[in-house]
Formats: C-alpha cells, sequence, structure tokens
C-alpha cells in the first residue's frame, strides 16, 4: 500500500480507480509490450511503467547494452477524452506500426474471437491503445468522471 501512498501524494488526490493494462501504445511515442499502471482521482488520468528485466521461461537474462530502460510517466484531464472505443489488438498495434490512426472499430465477430485494446483518442489528437483487462469499466468510469468535472 506504500506505492499507492506514494502515488496519491505526488498526484495530490486519492486514486478512485486503478487497472492494469497488459498491452499499450501511443502513436508517434512508445509501446510497452509488458503494459502499464494505470489509475485515477477523477479529475487527471496518470498511466507509468515500471523497469522489467529481460525473461525467459522465468529466468532473469542480460538487458544488451543498448537497451537503455526509460521511465515512461504520461498524465492527461479525463475531460481531454474525445473518444473511446473498442478496437481489435492487431488493428492497434498496426496503427502503432504505421504512426497514423488507422484501427477500426471491432464488430461483433471480432469482440468474440479477437484480442481487443480499448483506444482512447484525446482532444489533441493523441492517439494511445491499452489492453484492459475490463474494457467496459474503464469506458464506463471515464465517461462518469468526464460527466462529473464537465458540472
Amino acid at each position: 500500500m506504500l506505492f499507492l501512498k506514494e502515488r496519491e501524494e505526488r498526484l495530490g488526490a486519492k486514486i478512485i480507480y486503478r487497472t492494469f493494462s497488459t498491452w499499450y501504445a501511443r502513436i508517434g511515442h512508445e509501446k510497452r509490450e509488458y503494459g502499464v499502471f494505470l489509475y485515477t482521482d477523477g479529475h487527471t488520468v496518470v498511466f507509468e511503467d515500471f523497469d522489467r528485466e529481460p525473461q525467459l521461461l522465468g529466468i532473469p537474462l542480460r538487458r544488451k547494452a543498448k537497451e537503455k530502460y526509460e521511465k515512461l510517466e504520461v498524465s492527461f484531464p479525463v475531460t481531454a477524452i474525445r473518444s473511446i472505443e473498442r478496437v481489435s489488438l492487431s488493428d492497434a498495434s498496426d496503427a502503432f506500426d504505421r504512426g497514423r490512426d488507422t484501427a477500426r472499430s471491432a464488430g461483433a465477430l471480432a469482440r468474440a474471437f479477437r484480442k481487443l485494446a480499448t483506444k482512447v483518442v484525446l482532444d489533441d489528437g493523441t492517439v494511445m491503445f491499452f489492453e484492459l483487462i475490463d474494457h467496459k469499466d474503464f469506458e464506463r468510469r471515464m465517461a462518469e468522471y468526464a460527466k462529473e468535472n464537465r458540472r
């Protein structure tokens, strides 16, 4: 719980929602194959990653000299979210690789048979993808927090 207390002190408010994204990408910026921790106080959404040593079957491997870990921490106001939709994880990965948003909303068939990512588009045009544990809960909560902040 010390970890959460430290995050609350940095945020300056109590964390009311937190989740983990097992895969993350922001078009034109970075991708994290091992995910990010995402949390909010209802006003600001923050996500960050942690240094993760390379492993093979649970056995730590030496990091290559050219591989240097750089801490990722990004935040944005909840009210800056323009849209949230679910897309296939392969579309999200392809959009990241192309450097532009080509990911289309996942249809019923894709939702049933493919891995999904949550696409978040901000007012400034930033496009991020998160492979969340519970897509629906994230969408619901972000809409709720945005509505509360606009009152």
